[in-house]
């Protein structure tokens, strides 16, 4: 049998995932238990498939995630981590349907810092917004602080329900840190720059997010009300239809995004010619790095590939 193999390298990621219907099914709980599912299942996947979270805020109606793929695992990570977190969210609220939007997550791939400071300063002041709190640090759900970008560690007992204390696989306890990008050390020489640039990336977009709050009319109710809000309540707000998805962002560089454009034309010519000779039998094909399902169906070993180099 013919084997691909895949060429490897990091990834900075910004991904979304929906709620079926826009239900508030993962509206936080005023006990945390629902925020206690995303952090051990995002613990315990990322832990598998080498993803590193830089950011995340969890509304109730969706995910939102800056992460690095540093082994080319990105499918397996959403696949596995959504797959638990579903059905533990369907044992803890009781819910006969499917948690997620049929449609599949919308990851983007982020070139340069400056792409990357972006979505991390739009993933944290989502919640502001969406007029629900005033500040990031106020929101009760799953979220990030400033202060905490590159230096937290969240350390999870795991949930009951859906998790079988008797088995193995789920430990009684895991621990995920939240990391910077690489990219953003790198342009700014040092963690505690990054940071700084972080910081003041995630204060912009506050500010941003208040005035655009403010122009919709969008009025800040207390917190203890956020968590009593059924889940099972659809959000009735307007959404765009019909609209293109991006499958990269390079944060206004127009070089970063020229190159962007070439690497994607390069990528597909070279999917194409590999897939054209794997089709005709030519042993060890080299697919280029963001081919997934064909090497995973095919027997290319994702453990035995070298981890890719920083930068």
């Amino acid at each position: 049998m013919t084997t691909p193999r895949c060429i490897r390298g990091g990834t900075v990621w910004f991904v979304t995932r929906r709620t079926t219907r826009r239900y508030f099914l993962l509206r936080p709980d005023a006990d945390r238990k629902l925020q206690q599912l995303y952090w051990y299942t995002t613990a315990l996947s990322a832990s598998e498939t080498g993803i590193e979270i830089h950011a995340v805020q969890m509304l109730s109606t969706h995910i939102h995630e800056v992460l690095t793929d540093t082994r080319g695992e990105l499918p397996r990570f959403l696949q596995q981590r959504n797959r638990l977190l579903a059905n533990a969210v369907k044992c803890h609220r009781e819910w006969p349907e499917e948690v997620f939007s049929r449609a599949p997550a919308n990851c983007v791939a982020l070139y340069g810092a400056a792409a990357v400071e972006k979505e991390i300063g739009y993933t944290l002041a989502n919640c502001v917004e969406a007029g629900l709190v005033s500040r990031p640090e106020d929101w009760p759900g799953v979220t990030i602080t400033r202060e905490g970008l590159g230096r937290t560690f969240i350390r999870v007992r795991r949930p009951a329900g859906y998790f079988d204390p008797n088995n193995p696989r789920w430990p009684a306890e895991v621990v995920l840190r939240i990391t910077l990008p690489e990219v953003v050390v790198k342009t700014y020489g040092s963690q505690a720059e990054a940071r700084n640039a972080l910081v003041r990336a995630v204060d912009a977009a506050v500010s941003m997010a208040r005035s655009l709050a403010a122009k919709a009319g969008r009025v800040v109710g207390k917190v203890a009300e956020l968590v009593r809000v059924p889940f099972d309540r659809r959000a009735t707000s307007e959404e765009p239809s019909a609209s293109r998805l991006p499958t990269f962002a390079t944060g206004g560089q127009r070089e970063v995004a020229r190159q962007a454009l070439l690497e994607r034309a390069a990528f597909l010519s070279h999917y194409r010619m590999a897939l054209e000779a794997f089709r005709e039998g030519i042993e060890n094909v080299l697919f280029p790095y963001g081919t997934w399902r064909l090497c995973r169906d095919f027997g290319a070993a994702s453990e035995a590939m070298p981890r890719p180099p920083d930068g």
